[in-house]
């Protein structure tokens, strides 16, 4: 009976800490994981819910049907440029080429839409589209391979236990996760940022052998292109990285000229291409400094930039940005109390000298990417400008070592008092996913504004050969997998458009939803950026002399409206292609 007691008690000391230990931990670590990624993808997830998004998921989708780089969705500035570019008075939006978006994202995500090739078709009995589904599957992978390389950083920053305690804080940020639902291309310059650290840190390691440490820090400048190449706001990021090799290296101009080479040499492609396109090495997306509003709704509505007509100066609205940055700061960080803890480990000096002297490229990189965001503000806080989500996993490392410091300090040596204080930080990390998965789903769909199988079942009703105008074009491109301009800025300029024939498709539909019927009546409507447009926008819509006089309500409550040159609603479904 001894000896039975004595070899039980052996096994569970085996498996407490030995290898199995190890191996139970790591299991449940990855049950962790799968579980939160199987609730979050098929029960949480609604559908893809950004402008961005759904832009790049179409762009995806022509690189995986071997159409290049080109768009469904076509701003009224992108069209006038390339018509001044082709100098052809009408252009063939078929393979309209985009200079908008970043490329990097887009080609990733095609190689994802390439496994459901054969149901690009939303099925109109679907709730989510598989495209949809995909896309964030792929964002969502970006994030847990992340998490892995944060682990070996966090780890090299500070030891093994800290690095999985951190990545576990990581999983439990319910931004995050949302970011990964999001179709985004923030997971992927996650990854991306991941790998630059990661060798940033192994050439702090090499510092005494210069040649060792240049070749880590090109391979960090290659990441860092590859980021800008998944969004163009990387590049701050980068300045403030380029800043810290300066400073912190031997040989400074060698250092910083190598990895400045390694950037320029992944960027420079892209940059040449842009250019040969629309004459501007940063497409259009660079004049969005200029302007307040929702890009989508000021300069792409128009023919021609004029940056003076935007208001105030780019410095004013840069300083209100700025501001707003700061009131937002706690949301932009997830609400994760330990990654706002960053801030105040700035005033702790670390012991590890390269773990003290990295938490000033930490903040030189943050700092910069708030500079740029700045300039390209973010609409919110899952939107495509919200960069400080990137920095989640290194704050949380600092501020979770912080944490532990003031912990050591109070000298409690009891072991139940730790493991009480680090679930304390698991369950103050954790307080927003238990809101969102408490809450439980509220609508299957991202409503208002928008509706997917009422948006794809346009693509029964126009032909591949014909265009729409909406207010909405990133979806109806999405969606409906139809050419689509956005709105233009006036109903002259649409009549004009329509009239005199600018594209070689032909505009035969008006698709007008809540973004601009749900606008306040005076300051929105009559008054705002849609004015123009007051007299088909408020109900019922007057046709009189529009080029597209049939219309009918949609669902969800006749919110949605669809003009056309004739009633094609009322006729048999075709079977486009």
């Amino acid at each position: 009976m001894v000896i039975s007691d004595v070899r039980v008690q052996s096994a569970v000391h085996s498996l407490d800490q030995g290898r199995f230990g190890a191996l139970i931990k790591a299991a449940m670590f990855a049950s962790l994981i799968v579980a939160l990624s199987l609730l979050y993808l098929f029960v949480q997830f609604r559908g893809l819910s950004t402008a961005g998004a759904m832009d790049q998921a179409q762009i995806a989708r022509h690189l995986a049907e071997g159409k290049g780089f080109t768009t469904d969705y076509v701003r009224p500035l992108a069209l006038s440029i390339v018509q001044k570019q082709t100098k052809k008075d009408q252009v063939d939006v078929s393979l309209f080429p985009d200079f908008f978006q970043s490329p990097l994202h887009p080609w990733v995500s095609s190689l994802g839409l390439r496994l459901i090739q054969g149901n690009w078709k939303m099925d109109l009995t679907e709730i989510v589209y598989r495209g949809d589904r995909i896309v964030a599957a792929v964002s969502m992978l970006f994030f847990l391979l992340s998490v892995a390389v944060w682990y070996f950083v966090l780890a090299r920053l500070f030891d093994g236990r800290l690095a999985l305690l951190g990545c576990a804080a990581v999983l439990l940020t319910d931004l995050m996760w949302q970011f990964s639902l999001s179709g985004l291309p923030q997971m992927l310059a996650l990854f991306l940022l991941s790998l630059a650290t990661l060798a940033t840190l192994l050439a702090m390691e090499s510092k005494p052998a210069l040649g060792l440490s240049i070749g880590w820090l090109i391979g960090a400048g290659a990441c860092l292109g590859l980021m800008t190449l998944a969004h163009g706001l990387a590049v701050w990021i980068f300045f403030g990285w380029l800043i810290f090799v300066c400073l912190y290296f031997p040989r400074r101009g060698v250092a910083a000229a190598a990895a400045l080479a390694a950037y320029l040499f992944v960027v420079a492609p892209w940059l040449v291409r842009n250019y040969q396109v629309c004459g501007n090495p940063f497409g259009i997306a660079s004049y969005g400094a200029f302007f307040n509003a929702d890009p989508e709704q000021s300069f792409l509505r128009g023919s021609e930039i004029n940056t003076e007509a935007s208001g105030t100066s780019l410095q004013g609205k840069a300083r209100v940005r700025l501001s707003q940055q700061v009131e937002m700061i706690f949301g932009y960080l997830g609400m994760n109390f330990v990654a706002a803890a960053f801030f105040l480990a700035l005033f702790h000096p670390f012991r590890n000298q390269r773990t003290q002297s990295f938490k000033w490229c930490v903040l030189l990189m943050w700092t910069f990417a708030v500079l740029g965001m700045s300039l390209y503000h973010p609409s919110g806080i899952v939107s495509e400008n919200q960069f400080h989500v990137l920095f989640i996993p290194l704050f949380i490392g600092y501020g979770m070592a912080f944490l532990f410091v003031l912990w050591n300090r109070l000298d409690l040596r009891s072991a139940l008092l730790r493991t009480i204080f680090i679930c304390a930080l698991f369950f103050v990390c954790a307080i927003p996913m238990l809101l969102t998965l408490l809450a439980g789903q509220k609508s299957p769909i991202n409503w208002p504004p928008y509706v997917p199988p009422y948006i794809a079942i346009m693509r029964d009703w126009f032909k591949e050969d014909e265009m729409i105008c909406s207010d909405m074009p990133w979806a109806t491109a999405w969606y409906a997998q139809r050419s689509s301009l956005l709105l233009p800025e006036s109903i002259r300029s649409f009549n004009l458009m329509h009239d005199y024939r600018h594209t070689v498709q032909p505009i035969r539909g008006l698709y007008l939803t809540p973004l601009t019927g749900d606008q306040p009546l005076f300051s929105g409507i009559y008054k705002g950026v849609y004015k123009e447009w007051a007299t088909l926008i408020t109900r019922p819509p007057q046709v009189r002399g529009f080029p597209l006089p049939a219309f009918a309500a949609l669902p969800i409550d006749g919110q949605c409206i669809i003009f056309s040159d004739h009633p094609r609603w009322n006729q048999p479904r075709a079977s486009n292609p």
